[in-house]
């Protein structure tokens, strides 16, 4: 059976014999909005747990709206104007200014921003991608926890008289889910909050972690950017396969965000009959480089038996990533050995890296799994700097498999289109 898998902006075809395929794992079937913008202004104008918008732009004079960056699809480009609209509408005089948030992500090109936010818009607005790493740019926020380090944000959104938000709610290995107040901490944190946010999960299986929404990380920073006043309202979409927007809810940061992950969890919650001895998984359309598309791994835990093997295919233009430079170094370590170079180690300043290493190396851990990469971006010797088995092209993958685990090996395809990792609620054990 041919099989389609998402490669960066292409697709790999492969072919698995139907006797070894247990099935093609992908969202469950929902549809695009058949009128986004009379959905948006809907969600708009019946807001669940906020005034409804008109009423909290009016007299407003310095708005933030803070925007997903292209790592994280959605279609941004058609919310946006709805939202300008309104504003310009509901707060005539205010001064707009739209922030990217990075995360820890390279900052966007001027021709990223046209395709991220629409033509047009960066010519009439400000548009700013968010600086993780300069300390002028960031203020320090209230937190009274004391064992949490000092909670560094984004000064613009601060500053702000009102504050918005964009995004979409998937599963997320971390906080849960994406969405929310995910948007502030960590996508427009500071790299230490961002790295200390993203270390406290690390002690915990993924499958302890993903699709639980009041886990105990979100639970923290929830509260600390609720306390802080740092989200008005936001806009949560549920999306299709093809990172288009199915529905949307809008208004209080926390009730709002639980009822798009109630929508949510209908598509991306999907049980399978058996466990795979391989599981072949796409990498997505916007996966530039591999510290995005670990993505497509972490599902790998709800699916795979152990001793078994991930097939991931990513392009990978811009390799293992522009920005995080130290993993080569290291490679995907289970937590205990990445908590020894933590502890006083050479990672104790850099618990963004030191978290990534985890998140993807408790996965291969805990199902006792081999990764195998296909990618033009990562070649040979640095996929094994990482602990990955390289293969050159498509041909060879079933191939290798069969070697492996037998000519009755039972594979489980997950084409990974919108980049989103799709859990199961009966995770292997």
């Amino acid at each position: 059976m041919d099989v389609k898998f998402a490669y960066y902006r292409e697709s790999v075809t492969l072919d698995i014999p139907e006797e070894n395929l247990i099935g093609v794992l992908r969202p469950g079937e929902v549809h695009p909005a058949q009128d986004l913008r009379a959905c948006i202004s809907e969600n708009l104008d019946h807001p669940i747990g906020t005034k409804p918008f008109r009423e909290l732009c009016a007299g407003k004079k310095k708005v933030c709206l803070v925007i997903c960056d292209l790592t994280r699809p959605m279609e941004t480009e058609k919310v946006l104007p709805v939202f300008l609209e309104r504003l310009e509408q509901y707060a005539p005089q205010a001064e707009i200014t739209i922030l990217i948030a990075l995360g820890t992500h390279r900052p966007l090109s001027g021709e990223e921003i046209d395709r991220l936010c629409g033509s047009g818009v960066q010519a009439k607005y400000r548009v700013v991608n968010h600086a993780f790493h300069d300390p002028a740019e960031l203020v320090q926020i209230p937190c009274d926890r004391a064992d949490v380090p000092p909670v560094f944000v984004n000064r613009l959104l601060v500053e702000s008289d009102l504050r918005l938000a964009i995004g979409a709610v998937k599963p997320h290995p971390i906080f849960g889910w994406s969405g929310g107040a995910k948007i502030v901490i960590p996508g427009v944190a500071g790299y230490e909050t961002t790295g200390y946010s993203h270390w406290l999960s690390c002690p915990h299986r993924g499958v302890e972690v993903m699709g639980l929404v009041d886990n105990p990380v979100r639970q923290l920073y929830e509260s600390i950017v609720v306390e802080a006043n740092l989200i008005d309202f936001i806009l949560n979409a549920v999306l299709t396969e093809e990172s288009r927007i199915s529905d949307v809810r809008c208004g209080d940061i926390i009730q709002a965000h639980r009822a798009a992950v109630k929508l949510a969890e209908a598509s991306y919650i999907r049980d399978v009959a058996e466990p795979a001895d391989a599981i072949i998984v796409g990498t997505g359309k916007w996966a530039a480089d591999l510290w995005v598309g670990s993505n497509a791994v972490y599902q790998s835990e709800f699916y795979l038996r152990k001793g078994g093997t991930i097939v991931l295919l990513g392009n990978f233009p811009e390799g293992i990533s522009p920005v995080h430079k130290e993993i080569a170094q290291y490679g995907y370590l289970p937590y205990r050995e990445v908590r020894k170079l933590v502890e006083g180690g050479p990672l104790a300043d850099d618990l963004s890296t030191a978290s990534h290493l985890v998140h993807l190396g408790r996965v291969l851990d805990a199902r006792e799994a081999e990764c195998v990469l296909l990618s033009e971006g990562i070649g040979r010797e640095e996929a094994q700097k990482v602990g990955f088995r390289y293969l050159d092209s498509p041909a060879e993958i079933m191939g290798y498999l069969k070697r492996k685990h037998g000519e009755n090996l039972r594979v489980l395809a997950i084409p990974g289109y919108n980049s989103t990792p799709i859990i199961s609620s009966m995770p292997q054990p």
